[in-house]
C-alpha cells in the first residue's frame, strides 16, 4: 500500500509538472501603460482585449496591469520607461518615437504605405518582425517588440472647404503631424499644432481649415462631426495604424518559454482578429456619420493624390539619405509589396492558362 501510495503521488507530481500553466505556477503580472484609452474602439480597446485573451490563454500565468493614459507614465514616456525597466511593458504605436527613431513611423503607418493586409503579410512572411526588433536593438533600447494589433487607417482629414485640385493645398492651414504633416507642407499647406480638445474652437476661429484626427471609429466619438461636414478619403498619410506590445528585454528573457509563447501567440492572434474587425469598424463609422450627422465623404481628386505622392517620394529619399535604417526598412517594404503584387498578378494568369 505504501509503495502504491508513493507511486500515486509521483504520478500526480509528474502530471502537474507537464500540465501547461498549472495553477499557481510562476504567474507574472506585467505593469503595462498604454497610449490610447481602452474606451476608444480600434485604437485603445485592443489593449483590453489583449489583457483578457492573454490571461485566458495562459490560464493566469501572464496578466497585464494596464495603466490608462493620464497615469504615472505619459504615452511619450512608455518606450524609455520600458527600456529602463521602470515599467514592465507597454502597448503603443511606433509613431510616438519617430522623433528619435525615424524608422519607427514605418512600422506604425506612413504615407502611401501598406494597408493592414500588406503589413500582416510583411510581418509573417517577410522581414518585418526582424527589422522591427533590429530598430530597437540598433538604438540601444532594451526592449523586445511584437506587432500586436491593427488600429485602423485614418481618413484624409476633416475639411471646412473643398479641395478641387493641388492648387487648393497652397496656404491651407491644417492640423497634421509627423510624416504626413511634412508631406502636406511640401505640397503648400501650412501645418498648425492644435490639441484634439481645441479643434472645434480652432475651426470656428478660422485658425485651421482642415485637420487630421483618428481612424473613423474614434472620429465618430469626437464633437468635430457636429461642426465640420466634409471628409476626404483615403487616408493617404496613414493607411493603417499598427499597435505594438513592447516588454523590457530582461523581463522577457526571465519569462518561461510557455509564458513567452503565450504572449507571442496572443499578439499574433489579435493582429489577425483586429485586421478583420477594424475594417468593419471604420466602414460602419463612416456610414453612420454620413447618414446621421450629414458628413460628406468624398474621394480625393486624382491630381491631389498625385501631388501628395510626389511630395512623399521626395521626402522619403531625403529621410533615407539622413537615416540608413529608415532607407533599409522602406526599401524592404517596397520590395516585399512589389513581389506580392507580382505573385497576385501571376496567379490569375496561371489559373487561366490553357491545359
Amino acid at each position: 500500500m505504501k509503495t502504491k501510495g508513493l507511486a500515486l503521488l509521483a504520478l500526480v507530481a509528474m502530471l502537474l509538472a507537464v500540465r501547461p500553466f498549472a495553477a499557481g505556477a510562476e504567474s507574472v503580472r506585467l505593469v503595462t501603460p498604454i497610449v490610447y484609452g481602452t474606451h476608444l474602439p480600434g485604437l485603445g480597446e485592443p489593449a483590453a482585449r489583449l489583457a483578457r485573451l492573454l490571461e485566458k490563454r495562459s490560464a493566469g500565468a501572464v496578466t497585464l496591469d494596464l495603466q490608462e493614459p493620464g497615469g504615472k507614465t505619459k504615452p511619450h514616456e512608455i518606450l524609455d520607461k520600458v527600456s529602463d525597466g521602470d515599467v514592465d511593458a507597454g502597448f503603443a504605436t511606433g509613431s510616438f518615437w519617430a522623433a528619435k527613431l525615424p524608422a519607427a513611423a514605418l512600422f506604425s503607418g506612413f504615407p502611401f504605405g501598406p494597408d493592414g493586409t500588406e503589413y500582416l503579410a510583411w510581418f509573417e512572411a517577410g522581414n518585418g518582425r526582424t527589422l522591427y526588433q533590429e530598430m530597437y536593438d540598433h538604438a540601444g533600447l532594451n526592449v523586445h517588440v511584437m506587432p500586436c494589433a491593427f488600429g485602423g487607417g485614418e481618413t484624409g482629414g476633416w475639411f471646412a472647404k473643398e479641395i478641387k485640385d493641388a492648387a487648393d493645398l497652397e496656404g491651407l492651414r491644417m492640423r497634421i503631424f509627423g510624416l504626413g504633416g511634412s508631406v502636406m507642407s511640401r505640397a503648400g499647406a501650412i501645418t498648425v499644432l492644435v490639441p484634439t480638445s481645441g479643434l472645434s474652437a480652432a475651426f470656428a476661429a478660422n485658425k485651421i481649415e482642415a485637420a487630421e484626427l483618428y481612424p473613423p471609429a474614434v472620429d465618430e466619438l469626437q464633437p468635430l462631426k457636429d461642426k465640420i461636414k466634409l471628409i476626404y478619403v483615403p487616408g493617404w498619410h496613414k493607411p493603417e495604424t499598427v499597435l505594438e506590445f513592447i516588454i523590457n528585454k530582461d523581463r522577457w528573457e526571465a519569462l518561461s518559454e510557455k509564458q513567452q509563447k503565450a504572449i507571442d501567440d496572443t499578439c499574433r492572434a489579435l493582429l489577425k482578429a483586429t485586421l478583420k474587425d477594424s475594417a468593419r469598424l471604420q466602414a460602419e463609422a463612416l456610414a453612420k456619420m454620413s447618414a446621421k450627422d450629414g458628413v460628406k465623404v468624398r474621394q480625393w481628386p486624382v491630381e491631389v493624390l498625385s501631388a501628395l505622392r510626389s511630395a512623399w517620394e521626395q521626402l522619403a529619399r531625403e529621410e533615407g539619405a539622413r537615416d540608413y535604417f529608415f532607407k533599409t526598412v522602406l526599401d524592404d517594404i517596397a520590395k516585399f509589396r512589389a513581389g506580392a503584387k507580382q505573385d497576385s498578378a501571376a496567379k490569375p494568369a496561371a489559373a487561366n492558362a490553357s491545359p
